[in-house]
């Protein structure tokens, strides 16, 4: 079989992506041949290659878009990165899709258990401009993968969610999407099935969506996990305040039930404890509140900042919203926070000029 129809296989298929290894095994080709051909076929825009050995087929309804779509490639990358399959969509990517999109998202996130894949692999030479090393090396578990319009933030977990004690039965299988030409008719047919459907998964914290029509799908984390991997990476973002108003979008979403699996198994503590504090602030919702509560009874918190980013030499006193100042007073002492940056989330505090701002220890 010859490369371009390897790639044709694959798109009849809506298999959009390949590895170095498939391509030589279905063509019969060397490494040096096959590579040939990728390269040939890139300046095309039919292949992408992402990684040095992991390709994206980009159809040609992609091929103008400014992003790529998330569910052509995202799963089946997360699986090469993880010998285990261990992954899931995370971050403000997730947090988009629980319907809490604040920020304008261009780059997808991918969290994995293990990298099962060397560095030297991500990035050819030529490739690793100032701007990729230095986010390299600022990060530390995190590898920004910015390749054309492919841009996937990996972060590896320390905290990956456990399987299930007891598995949940399986989802029952939608129907099957298909893809005949309707006649023009009013009012127009209805589909015969949920095309978007999302459900839980034998993993605790971890869902997983489909697009029927597409014939993809992937894993991606639950309301309450969402929030806590933005508190536990809120360096990635500048500051926790970046994130404020995705945490109280998300507590909209979160339930009681999804917050308890979360606590059945979750380790960090100070993380939580964070979370505890933002959730009362932002959400205030009592039945959401109560697990985190339970959670700590009994427990004598330690004083933590609310973001681990040291604050500015010039930055002795903080200010927070006047109105709001006697309650936030008493959430911090509750739940022991100390903290170190303005708390201007609009979505929460009125807008407030430095009149009616009021000094504010959390000591």
């Amino acid at each position: 079989m010859n490369f371009i129809d390897f790639i044709a296989k694959k798109i009849a298929k809506n298999e959009l992506t390949f590895t170095l290894d498939e391509a030589k095994t279905a063509c019969g080709q060397s490494t040096s041949d096959i590579k040939k051909e990728i390269e040939f076929h890139k300046e095309k825009k039919h292949v992408f290659p992402l990684l040095e050995d992991f390709c994206v087929i980009v159809p040609e309804n992609e091929r103008k878009r400014v992003r790529a779509r998330t569910y052509n490639y995202i799963e089946d990358l997360g699986q090469f990165l993880d010998k285990n399959g261990n992954y899931y969509v995370s971050m403000l990517r997730a947090s988009d899709l629980h319907g809490a999109s604040h920020h304008a998202i261009f780059v997808d996130f991918l969290t994995i258990d293990e990298l099962n894949y060397p560095f030297s692999k991500f990035y050819k030479k030529e490739e690793l401009r100032d701007n990729i090393k230095y986010l390299c090396e600022l990060e530390g578990n995190i590898i920004p993968l910015y390749k054309g319009y492919y841009r996937t933030d990996i972060m590896v977990n320390q905290y990956f969610p456990p399987e299930r004690e007891v598995p949940i039965p399986p989802k029952t299988k939608p129907p099957e999407a298909t893809h005949r030409t309707y006649e023009l008719q009013f009012p127009f047919p209805k589909k015969e099935f949920e095309p978007y459907p999302e459900y839980k998964t034998n993993r605790k914290n971890i869902w997983r969506k489909e697009y029927i029509e597409e014939k993809k799908g992937f894993y991606f984390s639950s309301p309450s996990l969402t929030a806590v991997d933005l508190i536990y990476e809120h360096a990635h973002w500048g500051s926790m305040s970046d994130v404020l108003h995705n945490i109280q979008e998300l507590s909209e979403a979160m339930t009681a039930d999804d917050i308890c699996e979360l606590l059945s198994w979750y380790p960090n503590n100070e993380v939580l404890q964070r979370f505890g504090f933002l959730l009362e602030l932002l959400s205030g919702e009592k039945t959401l509140i109560e697990p985190l509560e339970n959670h700590f009874k009994g427990v004598i918190f330690e004083k933590i900042r609310l973001s681990d980013i040291p604050p500015y030499d010039d930055d002795d006193i903080r200010f927070i919203d006047a109105e709001r100042n006697e309650q936030i007073k008493e959430l911090a002492k509750k739940w022991n926070i100390e903290i170190t940056f303005v708390l201007d989330n609009d979505l929460d505090f009125p807008d407030y000029t430095l009149d009616n701002l009021v000094e504010f220890h959390a000591h």
